[in-house]
């Protein structure tokens, strides 16, 4: 009975030492089994692939400026290959032909295609139509002077006036409101990447001739940056005096400022009235009323018509000689300490 669990155990220990030995070998020796990653790093997957092109736009911008494209190809053999390039499906051979992977061309429109076909021993390989977009910002600006309501012209800043400026973008795809803004006066910059600040105002602060003004517009990568520029003239105050047919109170007849030179001729029989108004350009004022009026005809002072201090009926003795007489008309704002202006009409007696 002791002899056989002895061989028992003994046997039991065999086992367990075999069993150790078959786990270390599996853990050592044994091949495992490829990983996904070991399966796609021993096969090229590229050569499973069809050939491709993508063609990139570079550089484009306002309708005059040089469009620049390259073409990206995928299991093409550039240097074997002919592009065939294509700009409104009309075929640009001096571009094209073996090798030819980049293509430049002056834009002329706001929009133009530009398609590539890529020929791998003289059969169509692959083949890409992209769309370019030229891109451009206008300016508009405004000044807070005054001019006559019947007035069809713009009105035009003194110093002191106060100017806004708006950018007008047209870049395909963004949004105004989502571009940046950079703005310039005097080649100083005022407001430097901006969202949104498509409005621009400053102020005149000195007697020149013009300020300079210029915007830079961007998209949020800075991929695309635009530039435009303009000039404002700086005026002076203006009075236009002619002769009308209107009576006091009535809307006067349109016309141009012509600052500090005559406004013209008026004509007028011996015994008969002349009425003549001044309209007042420029200045900060909300009507002709916020002005005083000084009118002087033949070097001696003449008085207007109430309620209408711009207007002005003459009378011409019946015994006045004939000739010509200089009308004159001098405007001061009660608003503005200094902005004045005068002109002058000259008057044929006949």
């Amino acid at each position: 009975m002791t002899r056989i669990v002895k061989t028992t155990e003994t046997a039991l220990v065999m086992a367990f030492f075999l069993f150790i030995g078959f786990y270390a070998y599996a853990q050592t020796d044994a091949p495992t089994a490829p990983s996904e990653q070991d399966i796609a790093g021993s096969l090229n997957l590229d050569q499973f692939s069809a050939p491709s092109v993508d063609i990139v736009v570079s550089a484009s911008g306002v309708v005059g400026t040089t469009a620049l494209l390259s073409a990206r190809t995928s299991n093409i053999s550039d240097n074997a290959s002919e592009f065939q390039w294509y700009l409104d499906d009309r075929i640009m051979p001096l571009q094209s032909g073996k090798a030819r992977t980049t293509f430049s061309f002056k834009t002329t429109e706001p929009f133009h295609l530009v398609r590539l076909v890529v020929l791998e021993n003289g059969q169509k390989a692959a083949e890409n139509t992209v769309s370019v977009s030229s891109f451009a910002v206008s300016l508009v600006w405004a000044a807070d002077t005054f001019v006559p309501g019947d007035y069809e012209g713009k009105a035009m800043p003194i110093v002191g006036s106060r100017v806004t400026v708006t950018a007008l973008p047209d870049i395909q795809g963004e949004s105004p409101e989502n571009l940046l803004y950079t703005w310039y006066v005097n080649s100083e910059s005022q407001v430097r990447g901006v969202v949104n600040e498509q409005d621009f105002s400053f102020r005149i602060t000195k007697n020149v001739s013009f300020v300079p003004v210029v915007v830079e517009v961007s998209n949020q990568s800075q991929s695309i940056t635009v530039r435009q520029a303009l000039t404002v003239p700086v005026l002076r105050p203006a009075l236009f005096v002619y002769q009308g047919k209107e009576q006091p109170g009535s809307p006067p007849a349109g016309g141009s400022p012509q600052a500090g030179l005559s406004s013209g001729t008026a004509f007028v029989s011996r015994g008969e009235k002349l009425s003549v108004y001044a309209k007042p350009f420029y200045f900060h004022i909300q009507s002709a009323n916020d002005l005083s009026y000084q009118w002087q005809f033949n070097n001696q002072s003449a008085a207007s018509v109430p309620p209408d201090p711009n207007f002005l009926l003459l009378a011409i003795p019946k015994d006045s000689g004939t000739g010509t007489r200089t009308l004159s008309v001098s405007a001061t704002s009660f608003i503005v300490l200094g902005e004045q202006a005068r002109a002058e009409l000259t008057v044929n007696i006949l």
